[in-house]
């Protein structure tokens, strides 16, 4: 797959190189946390039953949402002006925009976590449909703080081009460690959800602490100055709002069918999700690459790099994605015997969300291609549409049809959003990326 890396010339051998030796690292460390993120679900699916499984991913959707939004669009444009700021060699700028992210992140986060704490606390039978104990959810909502930190810091190693360091703090980390942590509960019979809870915690706090201090010692760090990167700020302003809608379809889905579905048939989504995702995981995968490089391209005027890179990465998408896509619609029992039994159950939902996937990795990196040529606005209205659409079909489908409507209603959502983008970057930028 990623020989393509080496055979593509898109411009100098050396750059040509770096991008190979980038995407292979990335590749093999998206791998393990594909791997890890489904043996998280298996775990928990096959460690305790559909209601208790359900209470969990409820609740780490739920903590994993208010997360992203807490980080105020800042995830997004700190990969974008931190790229630049490396290509340019300057580590104070990188470090400035950190401290400026980072600060408002907290003081967004702590009282969201306070208020949605509130709402579980003043209003159970309204907010807390899983019947999840009030324990477990506090234990939840202490991870957002670390969450944050520990995405910040992945933000910032990426655009540093430091891409183990920074796949292990936005996602690795926490599911590799909750595997051990899980298999540890087990062994000795602590399968309750504040047990589940209180591993999630400790998790959090290790990836927060080790990938603060891969991003102190990466060499782009320097004491943070007072001095506002105006343009940052803008560009998360023009991000976050469509992030928001954006990160409904992938965390926030779950948190609203759990008003119109039972805990188990939570369960049953959240297997079918979780394993879908690992269509969406080459996505992610070749973007976590080129969204850098897509940044300083656009902002060089190397449009035909662009264009070539564009194109190079979403055939890639295909090819990789092809295999999975077909073995999630043939044999969506098989792979769901993996979580046990009574998640087979879950077939029908996996077809539908595999087929969701397979629109978002063929349209390619459309997404990314906006937001780092400056068309934050334009993606933040797509975002905005299509995440309302969503959010209607799934209170529309979920409430006539159960669980496969909730389904039908993601994958739905997330064709719109990436056909709508795709036409806006042949508008705005010229070219399809897909060819």
């Amino acid at each position: 797959m990623f020989h393509a890396f080496q055979q593509k010339r898109l411009s100098a051998p050396s750059e040509q190189k770096s991008l190979f030796s980038l995407g292979l690292k990335t590749a093999l460390t998206r791998v393990f946390s594909a791997l890890f993120a489904f043996l998280l679900a298996v775990m928990v699916s096959r460690t305790t039953d559909a209601s208790i499984a359900g209470q969990f991913f409820f609740l780490f959707n739920l903590v994993s949402l208010t997360a992203i939004i807490s980080q105020l669009g800042f995830d997004v444009a700190l990969v974008r002006y931190n790229a630049i700021a490396f290509n340019s060699h300057n580590a104070q700028q990188q470090s400035d925009n950190y401290k400026t992210a980072l600060s408002r992140s907290f003081a967004f986060c702590v009282p969201a976590g306070l208020a949605i704490f509130a709402g579980f606390y003043l209003f159970p039978e309204t907010v807390n449909q899983t019947n999840a104990p009030l324990p477990a959810v506090a234990l939840a909502l202490l991870c957002v703080p670390f969450l944050v930190l520990g995405q910040t810091n992945s933000r910032v190693l990426q655009a540093s081009k430091k891409v183990v360091s920074s796949l292990f703090a936005l996602q690795l980390g926490v599911s590799m460690l909750m595997v051990f942590a899980i298999a540890a509960l087990a062994m000795f019979g602590l399968q309750s959800l504040n047990y589940l809870m209180a591993a999630l915690l400790l998790t959090c706090v290790i990836v927060a602490t080790t990938s603060t201090t891969n991003w102190v010692r990466s060499g782009q760090f320097r004491k943070p100055t007072s001095t506002p990167n105006l343009q940052l700020t803008a560009s998360a302003k023009q991000v976050w709002i469509g992030s928001i809608f954006n990160n409904v379809l992938q965390w926030g889905s779950l948190v609203i069918a759990g008003f119109f579905i039972s805990a188990s048939e939570i369960g049953l989504l959240a297997a079918a999700q979780r394993t879908s995702l690992l269509i969406g995981f080459v996505l992610i995968t070749i973007n976590f690459v080129v969204a850098p490089m897509f940044a300083s391209l656009y902002k060089e005027g190397e449009m035909d790099k662009l264009r070539n890179l564009s194109r190079m990465a979403c055939r890639m998408n295909i090819a990789a994605a092809l295999i999975p896509v077909l073995i999630c619609t043939l044999y969506p029992v098989f792979v769901l015997n993996f979580f046990g039994e009574e998640f087979v159950a879950a077939a029908p939902l996996l077809v539908v969300l595999s087929l969701g996937q397979l629109v978002n990795v063929a349209t390619g990196s459309v997404g990314f291609l906006l937001l780092m040529s400056g068309h934050e606005k334009t993606m933040k209205y797509i975002t905005i549409g299509s995440g309302t659409i969503s959010i209607l079909l799934l209170l529309v489908l979920c409430h006539i049809h159960g669980v496969i409507g909730a389904a039908w209603a993601m994958a739905i959502g997330m064709a719109i959003q990436n056909l709508a983008a795709l036409y806006f970057v042949k508008r705005y930028l010229g070219f399809f990326p897909v060819g």
